[in-house]
Order: C-alpha cells, then sequence, then structure tokens
C-alpha cells in the first residue's frame, strides 16, 4: 500500500446518481490509496447561517451527491472490492435538519428544523445540545459502486452499497462490495459523524 494518496478527488468531482454509464474520472491500482475532499450531504447549501426559514425553502436538487468514480485497474464484474477507511477529518461544525417532505420521518417531523453544533477534535466530544455530549466518530453515509443498471438515485441503498448510513463505517473498518461494472467505479459521500 502506498503511503501517499495515488489522487486527490476534490469536491467538485462529483455525480447525482449511481449509473455505470457514468465514465470513472480516475483509475487507480489495486491497493493504492486515494484521497477526497467532500462537501456535506447539502452540496454545501447548508451553511453556519442557514435559518429555519431556509430550511423550509431548500432546493433539493443536486443534493446527496458522491465524489467520483473512481476506478480500479482491473476490476470487473463478479470480483469484490475491498475498501479501506484509513482516516477521516471533519469540519469544526455539522449540522442536523428536519427537512419538510424529505426523509424516512417525513410524515412525524413535517415542520422544519435546523441546527449547527461545533465539533472538536475526533474523538472528543461534542455538545449537540445542552447536557447532551456526543462522541464525534466521523463517517461517509454513502459509499458505493456502479450498479448493474442505472440512474439510481443516491439516496437508497442497494446492492452496490448506496446512501448505507452505517456508523460503523469508520476510520480503521473495511467494506467490501460486490463489483458490476468495468473497474467497479467507486464513489462516496455524505460525511457525518455518529454518536456511537
Amino acid at each position: 500500500m502506498s503511503t501517499t494518496p495515488a489522487i486527490h478527488v476534490g469536491r467538485d468531482r462529483f455525480h447525482l446518481a449511481w449509473d455505470p454509464a457514468i465514465p470513472p474520472i480516475e483509475t487507480i491500482g489495486d491497493g493504492d490509496e486515494v484521497e477526497y475532499d467532500l462537501l456535506d450531504a447539502s452540496n454545501g447549501k447548508l451553511t453556519q447561517t442557514t435559518t429555519v426559514d431556509d430550511i423550509a425553502t431548500l432546493d433539493l436538487s443536486g443534493v446527496d451527491q458522491v465524489n467520483g468514480p473512481v476506478a480500479i485497474d482491473g476490476a470487473k464484474a463478479g470480483d469484490t472490492l475491498q475498501v479501506e477507511l484509513l482516516d477521516f477529518q471533519p469540519a469544526d461544525w455539522g449540522w442536523t435538519a428536519a427537512i419538510p417532505g424529505f426523509g424516512l420521518l417525513a410524515d412525524d417531523f413535517p415542520e422544519p428544523a435546523y441546527r449547527v453544533t461545533r465539533l472538536p477534535a475526533v474523538g472528543e466530544r461534542a455538545e449537540f445540545l445542552p447536557g447532551i455530549r456526543v462522541p464525534v466518530i466521523p463517517f461517509c453515509g454513502e459509499l458505493g459502486v456502479a450498479p448493474q443498471t442505472g440512474p439510481r438515485s443516491t439516496i437508497p441503498p442497494d446492492a452496490h452499497g448506496g446512501n448505507m448510513d452505517t456508523r460503523h463505517l469508520t476510520a480503521g473498518t473495511k467494506l467490501y462490495l460486490p463489483v458490476f461494472a468495468p473497474g467497479g467505479r467507486f464513489s462516496l459521500g455524505d460525511g457525518v459523524t455518529t454518536d456511537n
């Protein structure tokens, strides 16, 4: 395994669907490291100054983006891709929101809500609400490869990975994904912090 990333994927190199028709933006060798610079799931639309009124009128087009895809040289349909998550460096703040009409609990939470939380260093505790402190243990909500057919929304998970929101996929863990398209075409996004 290399000691420096083979490539850097910037926050402007994203796509909005899982689709085998999307060509890879880069190709790496087996065992190479890739460094990603990601925006949050709002694609930068939500900021530290966003208000509840802004949430009520939020344009959802262009959100839940994933960065990539990156092909792995020689990977072919029927193979298994092993992704080792090495390190996460989150921003110094994060947001939590209830967005009207969006998400699995939209009917239970019809009113908009928005909260910004200051994030200390990874492993320390952030004060989510007064008296409620949670450890900062970041992970990416979306990790996946190109599916067999597409395009598919980035929102639900599926056999190719996708929006899994699995809080256990933190630094030091490994994820195994089936390969459906040449090169696998791995992408990830939706950086979040778990309360573990």
